[in-house]
């Protein structure tokens, strides 16, 4: 029985790790992309993919598509999905694949702010000194230049703040956070991002032709299977082990951002962004070293 149980948690750290590899690998993919597909376009198929993979899953599982709270899943999918995702590339499309990841390791200490500010929970010494080493980090990425950064971080910035909001809201309502609700958020975030495409003339089919093969597998594997496979593991391992291991697994996501950007978009190394990680890892430490709480905003996003 012990030996089963182990077996168990082993095989959700692995499946965990491979979630990681998908999630910090499609922000490559992304902007591999975005050198062949205009930036609202690739979004709006990036969505299509996920909802649509995802509903595959459900299917072939027998899950119920049954949910009850569609306003507030459109509402929820609005901000999470549509605002979140339209800034996010927006700025993904600005800013170096280095930069990106940096943005997204900043999501843990973003989640503590908001939950601080939001839902009340108050934070112990350990958590201010990761939320000051943060700021730290940040700064010493951009070279304390703050009044010349670029807008691209302000566009990565405000997705994620937006995303936090439909979280806040998530837990405000007490939702039950499920594939069902991620498949709903997905489906009328696509609804969304067709009209705003649509609105911006942006929503042609022929630059999808032009894509390469290679480009389209990657595309396919990376950012649809491998998102459903995310939302999949992700609901699975908090359930076997708990949401404060699973959300450190998923702090690894900016790391694997980090190195392939350097390996796959050629990007220079830095010594003072390598700082700032390290800096990062220190902060995360801090955050995830306490006890678990009963509520977290931290979800999988993009």
């Amino acid at each position: 029985m012990v030996h089963t149980i182990l077996g168990d948690i082993m095989s959700i750290y692995l499946q965990l790790l491979l979630a990681s590899f998908f999630w910090g690998s499609n922000v490559i993919v992304m902007k591999l992309l975005l050198q062949e597909l205009p930036f609202l376009l690739l979004a709006t198929m990036r969505v299509f993919l996920s909802f649509l993979f995802l509903g595959i899953y459900m299917k072939m599982k027998h899950l119920s598509f049954h949910y009850d709270y569609h306003k507030k899943a459109l509402f929820i999918g609005m901000f999470a999905i549509y605002l979140n995702f339209f800034f996010t590339f927006l700025g993904m499309n600005e800013v170096k694949g280095i930069d990106n990841a940096f943005m997204n390791a900043l999501a843990p200490m973003m989640t503590f702010v908001f939950s601080v500010l939001l839902l009340k929970q108050k934070g112990n010494l350990r958590e201010y000194i990761a939320i000051g080493l943060t700021i730290f980090a940040f700064l010493l990425s951009i070279r304390f230049q703050i009044f010349d950064i670029q807008i691209g971080f302000w566009y990565l910035f405000l997705g994620m703040i937006l995303y936090m909001l439909a979280n806040v809201c998530i837990q405000k309502w007490q939702l039950h956070n499920c594939l069902t609700l991620s498949f709903y958020e997905l489906f009328y975030g696509f609804l969304f991002l067709v009209i705003h495409c649509w609105i911006q003339n942006q929503l042609h089919f022929q630059p999808l032709f032009e894509i390469s093969l290679f480009h389209w597998i990657l595309f396919i594997v990376i950012s649809g299977i491998g998102f459903a496979y995310i939302q999949v593991i992700y609901m699975k391992s908090i359930g076997t082990i708990g949401a404060l291991k699973t959300s450190f697994f998923l702090s690894l996501n900016p790391i694997i951002t980090y190195i392939e950007s350097l390996i796959f978009l050629n990007e220079s190394f830095d010594w003072l962004h390598f700082i700032g990680f390290v800096l990062l890892g220190i902060s995360i430490y801090f955050i995830k070293g306490q006890k678990e709480k009963g509520t977290t905003l931290f979800r999988n996003n993009e």
